[in-house]
């Protein structure tokens, strides 16, 4: 069985799993632009085991080989349907399997997973023992930094999973109750790293790509991952990979270069599932493209109406003329002042 850190190096950053965000062409895209690992959204394992024969749930883990190494993150609140469906999804050839211990959705919550095992670390040990017991990959899990400020428990957390054969803890050092607001503490990765001997990825506030570098620092963490900064700037990665290298960081591209990436992830999701389906689901992302251009809300405005691919390329194409025009506007009136 490969060991963790074989899968998550020391110099370079893994994509974090996010619903409805890293789905398959968005984590190809992130991996050709440097990401070292990427994991799936997360998948229910009732889903996993009770869905019909057009079982949604395990589409959600269609992958293709050039996204590896990958992991498959699921979230339960059983362990024997935990266990269940580790089997059910090792078919699938994952190279890790990642247990959700942080999501602080309420749906989520509601039915005991997520970021509720932080309050029932019993029933988080015993599905790690059960997925553990039946993979033959390495198992790691997510957790946070406990339920509120009032029950800061990583570290006893941490320990419970490690006992019980994971492989790896991920630590988003945020509480449940602060969902993704706030500072995420990293003296709490810093503590679970002191804590436990597996290796210990970090996660949470990085957004420039020294924070890679002082998060590991700072905390002692194996590996780092990002997640929410990546939406809208997946060359991220490769900024990070230059800073560990040592090598002169990239600028993030202009909103030129950034709305082609958007138009290319719109034509492959349109061209894998169908027209109204990338259209509905690229909304977003271009809106996380497009963040502080000039006129962006406008834009977005535009787009978010759009019914057709070819009125979004038209949109598109129109808005990145205006924001050349924009530029050039701007850097003559610099040269004015300046003169």
């Amino acid at each position: 069985m490969k060991q963790i850190t074989d899968i998550f190096p020391r110099d370079r950053a893994a994509l974090a799993p996010l619903a409805g965000i890293t789905g398959s062409i968005f984590r190809r895209i992130c991996r050709r632009l440097g990401a070292a690992v990427v994991v799936t959204e997360m998948v229910s394992s009732d889903g996993l085991i009770y869905g019909g024969i057009k079982n949604k749930t395990i589409q959600l883990l269609n992958y293709r080989e050039e996204e590896r190494p990958i992991g498959f993150q699921l979230f339960g609140a059983e362990e024997n349907a935990m266990a269940m469906a580790t089997k059910k999804v090792l078919e699938l050839r994952p190279d890790f399997i990642d247990i959700n211990a942080g999501c602080p959705v309420k749906k989520v919550v509601c039915r005991g997973a997520g970021s509720a095992l932080m309050q029932t670390s019993g029933i988080l040990g015993r599905i790690v023992e059960k997925v553990a017991k039946v993979s033959d990959v390495p198992v790691t899990v997510k957790i946070r930094s406990g339920w509120d400020f009032e029950s800061i428990n990583a570290v006893e957390v941490a320990k419970i999973c490690e006992s019980a054969g994971a492989s790896g803890i991920t630590v988003h050092p945020r509480t449940r109750s602060q969902n993704f607001s706030g500072k995420a503490d990293w003296d709490i990765i810093r503590q679970v790293k002191e804590a436990v001997s597996i290796p210990v990825i970090g996660s949470g506030d990085i957004v420039e790509p020294g924070d890679a570098q002082r998060m590991m620092d700072e905390t002692g963490a194996d590996s780092v991952m990002i997640g929410r900064k990546a939406m809208g700037n997946p060359w991220i990665f490769s900024q990070v990979n230059a800073m560990f290298a040592g090598e002169d960081i990239p600028p993030t591209p202009e909103i030129g270069e950034r709305l082609d990436l958007a138009l290319e992830q719109l034509y492959t999701m349109a061209e894998e599932f169908y027209d109204k389906f990338a259209i509905f689901n690229m909304r977003k992302f271009f809106g996380w493209y497009s963040k502080g251009a000039a006129e962006g809300s406008k834009f977005r405005q535009d787009v978010f109406k759009a019914e057709t691919i070819g009125e979004v390329t038209r949109i598109v194409r129109e808005f990145q003329e205006r924001s050349i025009l924009l530029a050039t506007q701007e850097e003559v009136y610099k040269k004015m002042v300046g003169s």
